[in-house]
């Protein structure tokens, strides 16, 4: 008896989820989104620039809350009922950022992604803290631009 072992190229996944947000969605792998937490409102941090909402406790620590889309030119979201906070991981280049938390309007929805997967959409408007415009499995989406966000967050915070 012969046993053949074949072995197939592996592709590589990222599980990632794909955030809406009010008029467009971010993609980001989703180790970098520690928790989905539903909407409070932030406590202002004095006078600061329109897209920093404020802050807010979550596990006993103070996080930045930014709009996104503000940041990025737009106008002040809604907040509708599905209205959230996605809880980001700080990138680990400041010790004063651990976390932060971006206004969303709806619930995540886990893909798992491979590199031939994403498709770089030149047409697509991208603003300041974009990475890129993308395309995955027929969606249109933003790569955030995780290191300008957290250092012009630092700008405002300290």
């Amino acid at each position: 008896m012969t046993t053949e072992i074949t072995t197939q190229n592996e592709v590589s996944e990222v599980a990632s989820l794909l955030i809406p947000l009010h008029e467009k969605q971010l993609v980001l792998p989703n180790v970098t989104v520690a928790e989905i937490i539903p909407y409070r409102q932030p406590k202002p941090i004095g006078d600061s620039t329109p897209w920093l909402l404020g802050q807010m406790e979550w596990r006993n620590t103070f996080i930045p809350v930014l709009s996104y889309e503000m940041m990025n030119g737009g106008g002040v979201p809604p907040l509708e009922g599905d209205a959230r906070f996605a809880v980001i991981n700080g990138r680990g280049t400041s010790r004063s950022l651990p976390f932060y938390a971006i206004l969303i309007q709806g619930i995540p929805r886990l893909l798992h992604v491979t590199e031939q997967d994403v498709v770089e959409v030149e047409a697509m408007h991208s603003a300041e803290y974009d990475q890129c415009a993308v395309s995955l499995f027929s969606e249109q989406a933003m790569i955030p631009d995780l290191d300008r966000i957290e250092n012009e967050l630092l700008r405002f915070i300290g």
